[in-house]
């Protein structure tokens, strides 16, 4: 009898770890997963627990492979996804002296401004290919330094999840280049840390996790981890990379002209180069799939975001009843959305309401309502925040246009793509045709696929368009487009008379509001 060969592709999110169990076709076997979530111990402030995130890691696994009715040396490699940005310190012994800042962690605003009208940040952009934020290591490391110099001074390393959950596993500190080129910390054309932005930061190469490719290869699980994943302690754990240049592989945007827009908890649009490339207004970011593979782009901090938002301050009754009656809510406000025309009847959103990142990036900037008038109700607003997440995205397709030229074809990636009405206005918005394949688990799948080229069992990625079968497309309709097109002129000119009133209302938090627990 043939043995069966599966891998497992796990990403470990913003909101939830999630583990999927692939066969050689693509096709899933069994899957699992666990809402992760996150700490806001002060305004701004966005926390992991790493130890929390490893156990949860162990438990999806083990309940993903049983699930599949996989036995255990039927698992041929675990890879991994993992969201970018996250910095926690530990000590000599690998235990942690501070939760991990995630990448919504504001804190460092301050910082990222200074940095980001300084010409050796200009500089650091070139080399490192991460605009400077608030979201970026380097950016925290800085704030840690200056604000919590007694835990900065009695750190050993400075990690992210991953590279804990990696070490608790296997007792040895690595990082792919993927996620290590999301630092700002990475030189990306000598795939090096970068000594400037380590002097920059205060901290020196040894503190940081040992470089590898992102089909690094890890093996020597102990027993009771093993046990609990329901894996055999050989099993090949491969490092994989981030999830953004995952979600790109794992819908097939990965040849020239593809563009992969995702819309998750944030969202982003980006598209694969064969080489690493900057903007010289700073605006995108180019990170590593493999050495030969680059993903260029521009995230945005809300997306799905709002809409759960949205859920959990306008629609909470409903929210209550959907849960009483195992339903989704999220059907529910879409079929609110989908009673309004294109456009919301005038009413337009800007969804700001954590900062943005692309492509202004601009830590300051705020949600606005406008247009606002006594016939507009929920059902308006619900459609609003779709349209606002969509043209959040066409502004940072427009930018990243300009170094990628026109775009071939566009796929859908990410939780919005099972709702209809989200990818039609997300085709409408940019006038072109969405294709969306149901049912795959982007980062989780593309994961995977690092994971089959790692162990031979593919020559090269591409092999992603094999397992990619099933396919959705969705069409402009012309005259939403042309409605949509007036309203986004409208929408940017919103933005930019705001910006100064965004800068005056930090500055009014700043001297006005104080955090009282």
């Amino acid at each position: 009898m043939k043995k069966t060969c599966l891998f497992i592709g796990v990403d470990l999110g913003t909101t939830t770890t999630k583990a999927v169990v692939f066969d050689l076709h693509g096709q899933i076997r069994g899957q699992a997963a666990k809402e992760s979530g996150f700490d806001q111990p002060q305004p701004g402030w966005a926390e992991q627990d790493a130890e929390k995130i490893f156990q949860d890691t162990l438990e999806v696994i083990g309940v993903a492979v049983r699930r599949a009715g996989a036995r255990p040396g039927e698992i041929a490699g675990v890879a991994f996804s993992s969201a970018m940005h996250g910095i926690m310190a530990v000590d000599a012994g690998g235990n942690p002296l501070t939760h991990c800042l995630i990448w919504t962690d504001n804190r460092s605003a301050p910082i990222a401004r200074r940095l980001r009208h300084d010409q050796k940040g200009r500089e650091l952009y070139n080399r490192c290919g991460v605009p400077l934020h608030a979201m970026v290591p380097l950016c925290k490391l800085i704030w840690m330094r200056e604000n919590r110099p007694e835990v900065f001074k009695k750190s050993a390393r400075f990690i992210s999840i991953k590279e804990y959950i990696f070490f608790r596993l296997f007792g040895t500190y690595v990082i792919d280049y993927s996620l290590a080129s999301a630092t700002g910390l990475f030189n990306i054309y000598n795939l090096a840390w970068d000594q400037e932005a380590l002097e920059l930061a205060g901290i020196n190469e040894e503190q940081l996790s040992r470089l590898v490719p992102t089909t690094y290869i890890l093996q020597g699980l102990k027993t009771d981890y093993a046990n609990t994943m329901s894996l055999s302690p050989d099993t090949p754990f491969i490092i994989g990379a981030s999830d953004g240049t995952l979600a790109n592989l794992g819908v097939g945007a990965i040849e020239e002209g593809m563009v992969a827009i995702s819309i998750g908890t944030s969202g982003a649009v980006r598209i694969r180069v064969d080489a690493p490339c900057t903007d010289i207004k700073m605006r995108t970011f180019c990170y590593a799939l493999t050495e030969k593979d680059w993903i260029i782009g521009g995230p945005i901090n809300n997306a799905g975001l709002i809409y759960r938002w949205l859920r959990d301050k306008f629609f909470q009754a409903e929210a209550q009843a959907a849960q009483e009656a195992r339903v989704e809510v999220y059907d529910l406000m879409n079929s609110y959305a989908a009673s309004v025309p294109a456009g919301s009847d005038g009413l337009i959103f800007l969804p700001l309401l954590a900062g943005e990142r692309a492509p202004g990036w601009n830590d300051n900037a705020r949600g606005v309502i406008f247009g606002l008038d006594l016939h507009h109700g929920r059902e308006h607003l619900a459609r609003a925040v779709m349209e606002g997440v969509c043209f959040r995205l066409y502004s940072v397709a427009l930018a990243l246009r300009e170094l990628s030229g026109p775009f071939k074809e566009i796929r859908a990636t990410g939780g919005f793509t099972r709702s209809p009405l989200w990818c039609q206005i997300l085709a409408d918005v940019f006038g072109q045709q969405v294709t969306v394949t149901p049912g795959v688990e982007g980062a989780c799948l593309g994961a995977a696929v690092l994971g089959m080229v790692a162990m031979g069992r593919a020559s090269d990625i591409n092999i992603v368009y094999q397992l990619l079968q099933e396919r959705k497309q969705y069409h402009p309709n012309w005259p939403n487009t042309t409605k949509y097109r007036f309203l986004f002129e409208i929408y940017e000119r919103i933005y930019k008379k705001m910006e100064n009133e965004f800068a005056a209302m930090a500055m009014w938090h700043d001297q006005y509001q104080s955090w009282e627990g």
